[in-house]
């Protein structure tokens, strides 16, 4: 007879247990930061439409105006760094 074989140490089970939920909780984390990134970007694209809009508005109400408007210069700006690579 065969003397029963000792059991395998758990402490690689254990390891490789840890790296996955580790790994899941990272993906988890990481797919709600895109998330709210995508939202603000949203966000700031609709800001600048609307901005867009009022600027064309004063425009059209405002022909003769000596200096042109710019009112959503700072919003242009913030939104071409959130677009930006």
């Amino acid at each position: 007879m065969n003397p029963p074989e000792p059991p395998a140490p758990d402490n690689f089970r254990y390891f490789v247990v840890g790296v996955v939920c580790v790994a899941v909780l990272l993906g988890v984390y990481f797919v709600r930061l895109n998330a709210q990134v995508d939202q603000q970007r949203a966000e700031a694209a609709e800001r600048l439409t609307i901005c867009r809009q009022v600027e064309n508005i004063a425009r059209a109400a405002l022909p003769d105006s000596l200096e042109p408007v710019d009112a959503c210069k700072e919003l242009k700006e913030r939104y071409s760094k959130t677009t930006a690579p």
